[in-house]
């Protein structure tokens, strides 16, 4: 039985056995069969329709639209029509001149005629694409297709593939989401060549059954070579934490190790990576907050990483694994770290040094008797280990009482502070100790004062702050063995001075221009040097997107700069560029980076990158290249030579200078596939 409302100038039928509803503001009933004649909405809990005019007859529950047909199915999909006939009770229908279009993919479908069920669009000689509608720069052409309503996946057989109206290839059977939902299926292949390893492969296969969770699979071929299999599987298991874990075998040819000098034939490793804002601290308080980062790396060889892809990223020498865990609340701060290295130039990790654990506890600045008279606590214990060589295990606590004060209505401020430092190391097979243990004590004042300062000019506005901090040490004591420049990390056992600047420039719109510190300690008593290194940095964020900065140390007894570390960058609609240098003379450090990009056109661009290091005199990396991307597809042509690492029989430093070709070419929201034709030679370092 059907009801009907009557509300100012609508009309809504109820159909309550199929829950749908029809509205118009026109309508008329003749022998069981309604006419709604202007304006009509067809709506359920599925899908929202929209037509000029509609007929319904109650007897069969067959509903024909008219004119203007359009269908609102889920929250991204729209289909058109000029025609529809659908029947209420089994959701069978009729398209005539039928289009879909989901917004979020920008993909489109049209054909002649089409058919529908509960679960399927069903079109026949129809053309599919993602770009424009008129004039696409590709398109598939279909004799049968299917678009399944809920998991929006289109299956289309005896496809043709079209570059404009240039038939390319020919697909018995094709299939391919039609939005961005994460679903289970292949997803793009590498392709490669490369002239000692022959034809690569690599084919990933996905599976994502939940929300939670999903797994790769990366099972790769290189012809002369070898083959692998990598697997990441990733997760969240909270609001606020997610993770992930990798696993990699591969297996070299014979003839292959044999040629190349490898030290191993077989290459594997595993990365677990998790990172939680939020652990325990539910526990500890309603003030109380931690957090869990925990990134592990296990490789036997660097090779590990290397295969990983058909283009490996730079690697560095030591490959570093970490674990930080914090726990806090406005009084208290735990700490629990560690740091394990492989060092990949290296045939085993025995000597490697490592950080295993460090603890720290830390209380927060508190009041004694009265507001401005406050101390801190810092505790810590160091743990470092290795198989083969010398160890050690550091206990250090710092312990500062701060008494606060002000003047000149704010306008001068400082601090006065009594500090105690004490640290004991143990030793464990450092042979060229005299004794196994070393323990230090130390007592010394700190007098800090500064000012700040602001004025507002025309054009801009400057803030300025001004510090000295003047440490006079009273005792120090010492026992067994220690080196001061390894185990002691706070120079306070000589009278010195410390000068500070930072100011801060903004202009009349409020934004950060200019900001420059400086500090220059002072010395009063030192045999060999007055002045310790001077520490100057500059940060400048100009207008039309022009940044520059520069960290530099300078040390006055050698003249010359020990540290430094510089970038430059511009970005504007055409142009991107990037240069960074970094020095460190006393780590042997000096690297030249840069990247760049411009717009050729409105759909292409080339960019080109460079690494390079000065001090060794060789190119690390460097590729140029041409990106040519619209709405519906791209596609990235690159020339690249980069010198990755590699571990050979002899234990000897050596690497790979690898030249190649890469192409990559997606059709959006199909996939891609990416080509690589490369060579390679070794080399020692």
């Amino acid at each position: 039985m059907h009801k009907i409302i009557v509300f100012l100038s609508f009309v809504c039928i109820s159909l309550f056995a199929e829950n749908v509803q029809i509205l118009s503001k026109d309508f008329s009933d003749k022998n069981g069969t309604i006419y709604a004649n202007k304006d009509v909405v067809v709506y359920s809990e599925r899908y929202l329709i929209t037509a000029d005019s509609a007929k319904y007859d109650s007897s069969t529950k067959d509903l024909e639209l008219f004119g203007n047909v359009n269908i609102i199915y889920g929250s991204e999909n729209i289909a058109r029509s000029e025609y529809l006939f659908i029947n209420l009770e089994t959701d069978l229908g009729d398209f005539s001149h039928f289009f879909f279009f989901n917004q979020i993919s920008k993909l489109w479908l049209r054909c002649d005629n089409a058919t529908t069920n509960a679960d399927y669009y069903m079109a026949k000689g129809a053309i599919t694409s993602s770009c424009d509608i008129e004039n696409p720069d590709w398109k598939i052409g279909f004799s049968r297709g299917e678009l399944n309503k809920n998991s929006s996946f289109l299956h289309v057989y005896n496809a043709l593939f079209y570059v404009k109206e240039i038939p390319i290839f020919y697909m018995p059977y094709f299939a391919f989401p039609t939005d961005k939902t994460r679903r289970t299926g292949l997803l793009r292949p590498e392709i490669g060549y490369a002239k000692d390893e022959s034809i690569f492969y690599m084919q990933p296969f996905y599976i994502a059954p939940h929300d939670s969770w999903d797994l790769e699979f990366d099972p790769q071929i290189r012809v002369e070579r070898g083959s692998g299999l990598y697997s990441t599987f990733r997760f969240t298991d909270s609001a606020y934490s997610n993770g992930y874990i990798t696993a990699g075998f591969f297996r070299e040819k014979e003839s292959y190790v044999n040629r190349e000098d490898l030290k191993n034939r077989e290459h594997y490793g595993l990365d677990l990576f998790y990172d939680r804002s939020s652990l325990f601290f539910k526990n500890f308080g309603e003030n109380a907050e931690d957090g869990l980062r925990l990134d592990f790396k296990y490789l036997n060889d660097v090779d590990y990483l290397n295969l990983k892809t058909a283009t490996p990223e730079t690697v560095n020498r030591l490959v570093t694994s970490k674990l930080n865990y914090f726990l806090r609340d406005e009084n208290n701060y735990i700490g629990l770290y560690a740091k394990y290295f492989i060092d990949t130039d290296s045939d085993d990790n025995d000597e490697t040094l490592q950080e295993l654990p460090l603890v720290q506890y830390h209380r927060f600045l508190n009041p004694i008797l009265m507001n401005n008279l406050q101390y801190s606590v810092d505790l810590q214990y160091h743990n470092y280990y290795r198989k083969v060589g010398a160890e050690a295990q550091q206990l250090e606590l710092q312990l500062p009482v701060t008494f606060y004060w002000s003047m000149f209505d704010d306008n001068l401020k400082g601090s006065l502070s009594e500090n105690i430092y004490m640290m004991r190391v143990n030793y464990d097979g450092f042979n060229s100790a005299p004794e196994n243990y070393g323990q230090y004590l130390r007592n010394f004042h700190t007098l800090s004062t500064y000012t700040d300062l602001s004025k507002a000019y025309n054009n801009f506005f400057h803030k300025i702050y001004l510090g000295a901090e003047y440490i006079i040490p009273s005792f120090d004591r010492q026992k067994g063995y220690l080196d001061r420049d390894e185990f002691v990390p706070i120079n306070t056992d000589e009278k010195q001075v410390a000068l500070k600047l930072k100011q801060y420039f903004y202009d009349s719109d409020g934004q950060k221009r200019l900001v420059h510190s400086l500090r220059q300690p002072y010395f009063f008593e030192n045999e060999q040097y007055i002045y310790a290194p001077l520490e100057n940095r500059v940060d400048i964020n100009l207008p039309l997107g022009v940044s520059l900065s520069n960290e530099l140390q300078y040390s006055h007894q050698s003249s010359n700069v020990i540290k430094s570390l510089t970038y430059a960058s511009y970005s504007d609609e055409k142009y991107k560029l990037y240069f960074s240098h970094t020095y460190n003379k006393n780590e042997d450090n000096n690297y030249l980076a840069f990247n760049f990009e411009s717009k050729v056109y409105n759909h292409s661009s080339i960019f080109a990158e460079f690494q390079y290091d000065i001090d060794s005199s060789f190119t690390k990396s460097w590729n140029i290249g041409f990106l040519y991307s619209k709405r519906c597809w791209d596609y990235r042509i690159m020339y690249k030579e980069d010198i990755t690492p590699k571990l050979v029989s002899s234990g000897k430093a050596s690497a790979v200078d690898k030249k190649g070709i890469y192409l990559l070419f997606n059709l959006y929201p199909l996939g891609g596939v990416k080509y690589e034709y490369s060579t390679s030679n070794s080399k020692e370092l």
